[in-house]
């Protein structure tokens, strides 16, 4: 019990980093990276950094999509004709490993971005020691990075989202409701007594 106590009093006590999402918690910097907890992914961990050309990567874990558990998310300022919510092919590639994406298009706070959702549980060990990442679309390059610390930043990663699976386990149940008329989120109905 004095871990969760520790894990949640540490959660709090952190400085909140203001990239893309002011909820966000911050776990530790690593090597250039941070890596910080995102509540409003159902407390996914993720890794952040920038670069000089003020594109900004992320790559965390997203609990909301059980399917789709890993996500990249690349930003920057100079992708103005980008559309939230239109789905662009995107081509990555991880040093000489290549894969074809659908990612998807957000404003988030002003900062274009892509979103790109993985099945693969391997992601994290493709970024993981990688020298660089690129990615292209339509044959052209919109992404060059160099992927300095990228090893630590994902065992730092996996030792964030460890602690927090570990002390949202220990957290008790919220109490049942006792009430048969209370409304049930999520649930649409037919018979009028379902809430």
């Amino acid at each position: 019990m004095r871990f969760l106590y520790f894990v949640l009093a540490f959660m709090a006590a952190m400085p909140r980093i203001g990239l893309a999402d002011d909820e966000t918690i911050q776990w530790k910097e690593v090597g250039g990276w941070s890596v910080a907890v995102d509540p409003t992914l159902d407390n996914g961990c993720f890794v952040l950094t920038s670069f000089d050309d003020d594109t900004i990567f992320r790559l965390g874990f997203n609990f909301r999509k059980k399917d789709n558990p890993l996500y990249i998310l690349l930003g920057n300022p100079n992708w103005k004709s980008l559309e939230k919510g239109k789905h662009y092919p995107i081509e990555l590639s991880f040093d000489q490993s290549k894969r074809t994406v659908d990612a998807r298009g957000l404003d988030l706070a002003g900062l274009k971005s892509l979103w790109i959702d993985f099945k693969d549980p391997d992601l994290v060990e493709a970024f993981a020691g990688k020298l660089s990442f690129r990615a292209s679309f339509r044959g052209k390059q919109i992404v060059a990075l160099g992927l300095k610390d990228s090893a630590r930043a994902a065992d730092e990663l996996l030792a964030c989202q460890k602690a927090v699976n570990d002390a949202v386990a220990k957290q008790p149940a919220p109490p049942q409701s006792k009430d048969p008329f209370e409304a049930k989120p999520g649930t649409q109905a037919s018979d009028p007594f379902d809430l």
